[in-house]
């Protein structure tokens, strides 16, 4: 009985021993391919692909580029971009570039979908295009000469598309053009003078002016007209209803 205690004791020992010796290997042949495996699976199902859009700057002011860039381990499964909510048609280039054409400023909305269904949107602003019309900033009258003003913050004035229509309806070439200080003149008709100014990326404004006399003040009236609006033949509202409107005095030469 003595001698059996010793020799469990040892199988004991051995016992404790061998239980020891297998954790490693559960951990280096089980566990860890497990953890390893799984995280694998996880990083599988749910990346996403990683987007970069650039508004490229514009030549013309018409038009620019809108470029997306994709990043991701997975191939992609849908790319769309859209501006305004309408869609733009793209065209894929390499390194998973795609290319979209734009003509107007506004909200470009893009998406991608990898193949593993996980999707990324992102949010881009046009705004390099010139879409404004420009503007009389300033208006005078000597001697019967009306002197404008014509400003325009982006593509500038294209001051070969200036002309003016007087009341008999007849084409007014400017009197003079000042390029640098974007003025110009023409010889006024109190009766009323339509003007027309474009600029470099055809947008274009129309102003109507007329004048009179009080005394030994000579008066200007009017400024900016909705060109719908002068189409079609509508009154130029008055001073206090528009807000380009803009009158000037100017006291006559006794």
């Amino acid at each position: 009985m003595e001698q059996n205690q010793p020799s469990a004791s040892r199988r004991d020992h051995r016992y404790r021993r061998k239980k020891q010796s297998e954790w490693p290997h559960i951990l280096l042949f089980y566990v860890l391919p497990f953890l390893v495996f799984n995280s694998i699976l996880f990083v599988c199902l749910t990346a996403k692909p990683k987007l970069n859009v650039v508004v490229e700057d514009t030549n013309d002011y018409l038009s620019t580029n809108v470029v997306l860039t994709v990043k991701s381990f997975f191939p992609t499964k849908s790319v769309s971009m859209t501006l305004d909510g309408e869609p733009l048609e793209l065209e894929k280039g390499r390194h998973r570039t795609y290319t979209a054409t734009v003509c107007k400023n506004g909200s470009v909305e893009t998406s991608v979908v990898n193949l593993n269904g996980m999707p990324a949107t992102v949010f881009e602003h046009v705004n390099v295009l010139d879409d404004n019309p420009p503007e009389f900033s300033s208006t005078d009258i000597q001697d019967g000469v009306v002197t404008l003003t014509v400003a325009d913050s982006q593509s500038g004035i294209n001051f070969d598309s200036i002309y003016a229509l007087n009341s008999a309806g007849e084409r007014v070439e400017p009197l003079s053009v000042d390029r640098a200080g974007n003025t110009l003149s023409f010889e006024m008709d109190p009766a009323g003078l339509h003007v027309f100014a474009r600029d470099k990326a055809d947008n274009e404004v129309q102003g109507t002016f007329t004048s009179h006399k009080e005394g030994n003040v000579e008066t200007l009236e009017g400024g900016a007209v909705d060109p719908e609006s002068a189409e079609s033949g509508e009154q130029l509202p008055d001073a206090e209803s528009d807000a380009t409107s803009r009158t000037t005095e100017v006291s006559l030469q006794q």
